[in-house]
């Protein structure tokens, strides 16, 4: 009982991870005040976004930043303590209530952000809000890519090498 108890908590937390896993990426505006990108495409955007828009979504993922990295290490002391070399129950609990924790203060910081930011005059209109909530809430991060920045990935890199 307690085991199956264990793999519906390890679902919840690995449901709730793909669900926020583009919460830790942070939205940028577009450089020098060029207008936001409308539509969707590769990339995303907000669709009929304005600049000042766009930077308002920046800032409130920017505010996220503490709590995002919070469920990020909590997400990685999961994966550590469930794959370890001997099974630690205790401690496998203990990382799915952190996790859980977590998550809960993200989302509630996210529902705050997203309050001031509809309360605002760059309140997102209702087909914005449907493609920001696609894009995980980070609409310029895009999905089912690499996104851009940093380096590119060493030669070989995802070929089995």
């Amino acid at each position: 009982m307690k085991n199956l108890h264990l793999k519906r908590i390890l679902l919840v937390a690995a449901t709730a991870a793909v669900v926020f896993i583009g919460s830790a990426a942070y939205a940028q505006a577009p450089a020098g005040g060029a207008p936001a990108r409308a539509g969707g495409g590769r990339g995303g955007g907000l669709p009929g976004a304005t600049a000042e828009q766009t930077q308002a979504v920046a800032d409130m993922n920017a505010a996220l930043a503490a709590q995002s990295s919070a469920v990020a290490d909590a997400r990685a002391e999961l994966a550590t303590v469930a794959f370890a070399a001997v099974k630690n129950e205790a401690g496998i609990r203990a990382a799915v209530e952190k996790l859980r924790a977590a998550e809960l203060a993200l989302a509630t910081k996210r529902a705050e952000e997203f309050a001031k930011l509809q309360a605002g005059p760059n309140k997102l209109n209702p087909d914005q809000v449907t493609a920001l909530i696609a894009a995980g809430g980070n609409p310029s991060a895009g999905r089912g890519g690499r996104g851009g920045g940093g380096a590119a990935p060493p030669a070989g890199a995802g070929r089995g090498n």
